[in-house]
């Protein structure tokens, strides 16, 4: 929860779920996903496979399904998730590193391991 100040009483405002918009580029071609983003839409600036999301870790985020998604990902470099934990590739062959416009991802935490529920990666 985020407060947001200024009134007479403190406002609670719960920011999970809404959409996160990250911008990697070349000086910062990672990020660390948190597990209220809940929905991630990243583009990225640096070059072929060097956009890497890591995923919150497995255990925290169980229970949790999260949509993936590169607008852009045709005009930018290809972005790769990858879990936190092993620091393998979430999203594999026949899926891959987001490369395309708009390709997309909706995974899922059992808390022991992330399934791809819907692959949308071309």
């Amino acid at each position: 929860m985020n407060r947001v100040m200024g009134s007479d009483k403190d406002t609670q405002l719960d920011l999970e779920g809404l959409p996160r918009h990250v911008a990697l580029t070349v000086a910062a071609p990672t990020y660390q996903m948190k597990v209220s983003d809940i929905v991630l839409s990243v583009i990225s600036a640096a070059a072929d496979a060097a956009g890497i999301v890591t995923l919150p870790s497995v255990a925290e985020a169980v229970g949790k399904f999260y949509y993936l998604v590169a607008p852009t990902g045709l005009a930018g470099g290809d972005i790769s998730f990858f879990e936190k934990e092993t620091a393998a590739l979430i999203v594999t062959s026949p899926v891959g590193p987001f490369n395309a416009d708009g390709d997309y991802a909706i995974i899922y935490s059992n808390g022991a391991s992330w399934l791809v529920v819907m692959d949308g990666v071309a």
